[in-house]
């Protein structure tokens, strides 16, 4: 699957959290662990058991030809079966996020944030529409859920607003554009009038 491109804001704006952060670096880096055997120690000691191997043989049959062609025939079997066996498997790169609920759990502002676009965010939104994708990338610092529920409001305003032909990427760009300007309104309205988060207990001295 072709990866999407990080959408960038106008004001380059991303989300910095530190909880959020943590466990996204935690969650690549436990990827790119996952997927850093390459097979090396097990060929360099192939190389050190077949090279006693030659020694041996040539030694018993007193030929070096006949060492060669054994070991050869061992040394491409065995090359073949570490290559294979040392081959990372395919990882769902949706997964790495399920520690905060996946890719759509995520607060909205996460849609422009580069290291959960590695985590698993470019193939989750690979099926939203460019203009879509760049139109939520502009309101996603505003927009009071999560990724999902934001990817839902730009469908939603996009079906009432009509579409001309998208032949160019300026095409795309001024789409986007007539999202936004449809749907930050009701943001922000919707931001003003919904419930404010309850204040915290003081702490107890």
């Amino acid at each position: 699957m072709t990866q999407r491109t990080l959408p960038v804001r106008e004001d380059r704006w991303q989300p910095a959290d530190r909880i959020f952060d943590g466990v996204i670096a935690r969650a690549v880096t436990n990827s790119e662990d996952s997927e850093a055997r390459d097979g090396t120690a097990e060929m360099m000691a192939g190389a050190l058991l077949l090279s006693v191997l030659f020694l041996v043989i040539m030694k018993g049959a007193g030929s070096a030809t006949a060492a060669l062609a054994v070991c050869g025939l061992l040394g491409g079997l065995g090359f073949l079966y570490m290559v294979n066996s040392a081959r990372p498997a395919q990882r769902d790169r949706r997964q790495a996020l399920q520690e905060l609920g996946g890719p759509g759990a995520m607060p909205a502002g996460y849609l422009v944030h580069a290291k959960a676009w590695e985590a698993g965010m470019s193939d989750y939104v690979a099926g939203v529409p460019e203009s879509q994708l760049l139109a939520a990338a502009e309101l996603c610092d505003i927009f009071p859920g999560t990724v999902n529920d934001l990817l839902r409001f730009v469908a939603n305003v996009a079906i009432h607003v009509p579409a001309g032909r998208h032949t160019n990427a300026g095409d795309v760009r001024r789409r986007a554009y007539e999202l936004i300007h449809v749907g930050k309104p009701i943001v922000i309205d919707y931001a003003k009038s919904a419930p404010k988060l309850p204040t915290p207990p003081p702490e107890s001295k």
